[in-house]
């Protein structure tokens, strides 16, 4: 699991910037996202990609793009995200 770093909303999409992640996620089937008050949204329709880490050694961070709708009480920071393989 990581967590939500920050998030983008753009019209019919967003996008979002995780912390960085020690393990398999670009063959994920599925994006899970636990909202504060422990309720989960899992979201099918998304991309994903890989930013590195520029300063340091940490793991790679993933970038997804959720082209569904999903309640913003989900996408907030320090939100956690699954990946489901």
């Amino acid at each position: 699991m990581c967590e939500i770093k920050s998030v983008v909303k753009r019209p019919g999409w967003w996008l979002v910037f995780c912390t960085f992640y020690d393990g398999d996620f670009m063959s994920a089937k599925g994006v899970r996202f636990y909202g504060s008050d422990g309720n989960v949204a899992k979201v099918t329709r998304f991309g994903i990609d890989e930013t590195k880490q520029c300063f340091n050694n940490n793991p790679i961070s993933p970038v997804i793009k959720v082209d569904e709708e999903i309640d913003t009480r989900f996408l907030q920071v320090g939100n956690r995200v699954e990946f489901v393989l």
